[in-house]
């Protein structure tokens, strides 16, 4: 039987996980991504409405990635790239706009896969076959296929427990198998070190030394990391970190 928000919340804040075996963490698992699927199921109209255009600096930053993509594999008449976590599009739309960029989205929420990527495909605004529904911590895709790998506020909806490779560990862990040898990942996250079940999600943060652990764990070299401030689940002022990193050899 899958855990309530409630319980979630406790077993969080009281470390209850460290004792639990592989039955039970998967269980923990399975409920939080239920918890979040249910949230977007709920909220996904109004969160699509919210954001249905891109800021003029979200426009530079997927601008500024794509380029580090193609500088990587300047020999490439293409890159491919898989934007994890898509949700309503709009992103992947103006990534798939970029010169010589071949993109791939994953989305794991019924709701935002079936009512908003499809429809941009049948619409004609995302190639054909683009958009897949899908999890980041099991990714339906061979080992080094993709040449960067964008995901941009959704990895903060996965669990963090360390040293038990579910959640954000495994994602991580699965970013740096379908990426090729000097391949570009982007990670945009909540910055802290506290879980929140608010806003009918899941929010889990995490700091600079989170991911200094995590990339080195997972053949990964910072390029850069740095903590800004901006709109969010918290606001105006909700901290996210932003990190650029390239997968080693």
């Amino acid at each position: 039987m899958l855990y309530s928000a409630d319980e979630i919340d406790n077993i969080l804040k009281e470390e209850l996980w460290r004792g639990f075996d592989a039955k039970a963490l998967s269980n923990l698992q399975q409920s939080v991504k239920k918890y979040v699927d249910d949230g977007y199921e709920e909220t996904g109209y109004e969160y699509a409405n919210l954001f249905d255009e891109l800021s003029i600096s979200s426009q530079l930053q997927i601008q500024e990635y794509a380029e580090k993509v193609r500088h990587a594999f300047p020999k490439k008449e293409k890159v491919r790239v898989l934007d994890v976590g898509a949700g309503h599009g709009v992103r992947t739309m103006f990534l798939a706009a970029q010169e010589n960029v071949n993109v791939k989205a994953i989305e794991p929420s019924e709701y935002f896969y079936a009512r908003h990527l499809l429809e941009l495909e049948k619409e004609g605004k995302l190639p054909f076959g683009c958009a897949m529904k899908g999890d980041m911590c099991k990714l339906p895709f061979e080992n080094a296929v993709f040449d960067g790998v964008y995901c941009n506020a959704v990895l903060h909806h996965q669990l963090y427990l360390p040293g038990k490779n579910i959640g954000i560990e495994q994602a991580m862990s699965e970013f740096s198998r379908v990426l090729l040898k000097g391949g570009q990942l982007f990670v945009l996250t909540l910055a802290g070190n506290h879980h929140h079940l608010r806003l009918q999600r899941f929010f889990q943060s995490i700091d600079e030394n989170d991911m200094e652990k995590l990339a080195k764990r997972n053949l990964f070299k910072i390029d850069s990391m740095e903590q800004i401030t901006g709109g969010g689940p918290f606001g105006e002022n909700t901290r996210w970190l932003a990190v650029y990193l390239t997968k080693r050899g």
